[in-house]
């Protein structure tokens, strides 16, 4: 939610992928220049319930529901969605390598 470069050049590894609500695939490249121009801000994130985390070895899958408010790539995004982030610990610590939204259906 800061837009912090530094700390996102860092965390997302360099052939990290990301695939939003809409099924675009973006790379850190992509993802990196829709933060810095403004085109990706978000306003809220609410980690909902249903938090898992399973570690294997060097790496992390996590999943939850999470309620987000903002824009991705300059398209306006509210609402509540399941997310799934892999992480791999390497030698300069946890990055994450893929993350996915997936839009739920109002109940």
């Amino acid at each position: 939610m800061q837009r912090d470069i530094a700390t996102l050049e860092k965390i997302w590894a360099d052939d990290y992928v990301f695939v939003n609500a809409a099924g675009d695939m973006l790379t850190k490249t992509d993802r990196l220049m829709n933060v810095k121009s403004g085109a990706t801000t978000l306003d809220s994130i609410k980690e909902e319930e249903n938090v898992t985390v399973r570690v294997h070895q060097n790496s992390a899958v996590v999943t939850s529901r999470v309620t987000l408010k903002g824009q991705y790539s300059g398209q306006p995004v509210s609402g509540e969605y399941r997310s799934t982030l892999v992480w791999v610990k390497g030698p300069g610590g946890w990055q994450l390598v893929s993350n996915q939204l997936t839009g739920l259906k109002p109940k």
